[in-house]
């Protein structure tokens, strides 16, 4: 995987975070259960890193 490859996985993971977190983050603030809420929470983190993550390893085999 090239860098261009890999800044375009990153910069999609974090587009698909920052909606996730938009929709269901926000419609689960509308309940009174708010479960929702964390697991969305979650997920927004989990893919911040994976785009985190495929950007170091890029950066590493640069190197």
């Amino acid at each position: 995987m090239n860098e261009n490859q890999a800044k375009y996985i990153a910069e999609t993971a974090k587009l698909i975070a920052i909606a996730q977190f938009g929709y269901f983050g926000y419609k689960s603030l509308e309940t009174p259960d708010h479960a929702l809420f964390y697991v969305s929470c979650g997920v927004f983190i989990m893919l911040t890193i994976i785009g985190t993550v495929v950007l170091g390893l890029v950066k590493k085999e640069v190197k």
